[in-house]
């Protein structure tokens, strides 16, 4: 059991290390809605990039911001949840609800949608898919590769809030001593 914590909590860390990473993508965006604003006011454009490439970076700076984060969010449980059945339940009957959920609907979903995200790419790539823009941005398969990475690490976070549901539910030595924080899982707050 002590093995499926060292896993879970090394997935943790990968997940918090991008998102604080990508965090700093927000001045980024910042600097460039600023620009495009004040750029589009002024009536000057730098040369090739007008205020549409602007406006495209923005979306694509959103999606990176909102994919990097996916992962992080469902370890925080800062997704939308609805327990008003479960809410008034033990720790334990909500932990073996959202196991079950978990395993049902969460992972397989995500896993399906990530896996069929990577076909999704490859035609991207393989097309040269471009923005319908005539003066857009080129190789959006840049974009949509990493919303489908966002998906993976999706996929990374449902697994390891298994991992540490299952030790919890073991009621095994390495569940009790450890700090499994499993209320964070399964509180509808």
């Amino acid at each position: 059991m002590r093995g499926l914590l060292v896993v879970a909590d090394a997935i943790e860390r990968m997940l918090r290390a991008i998102a604080d990473w990508s965090g700093w993508l927000m001045i980024v965006l910042m600097i460039v809605i600023c620009f495009d604003i004040l750029s589009r006011k002024m009536g000057y454009q730098i040369p090739g990039m007008g205020s549409t490439r602007l406006q495209e970076l923005e979306w694509h700076l959103h999606t990176v911001l909102f994919s990097m984060w996916l992962g992080q969010c469902y370890i925080l449980n800062a997704h939308p949840r609805v327990d008003t059945l479960t809410a008034a339940r033990p720790l334990r009957t909500r932990a073996w609800v959202e196991l079950a959920g978990c395993l049902a609907f969460a992972l397989p979903y995500a896993g399906i949608v990530a896996w069929f995200g990577l076909g999704f790419v490859a035609t991207s790539y393989l097309t040269g898919e471009s923005s319908e823009a005539v003066v857009g941005l080129s190789q959006r398969w840049i974009i949509k590769g990493l919303f489908v990475l966002g998906l993976w690490m999706l996929v990374a976070a449902i697994v390891a809030v298994i991992l540490r549901l299952t030790v919890f539910l073991s009621g095994s030595e390495a569940g009790r001593r450890a700090d499994l924080n499993i209320e964070r899982f399964v509180d509808p707050t």
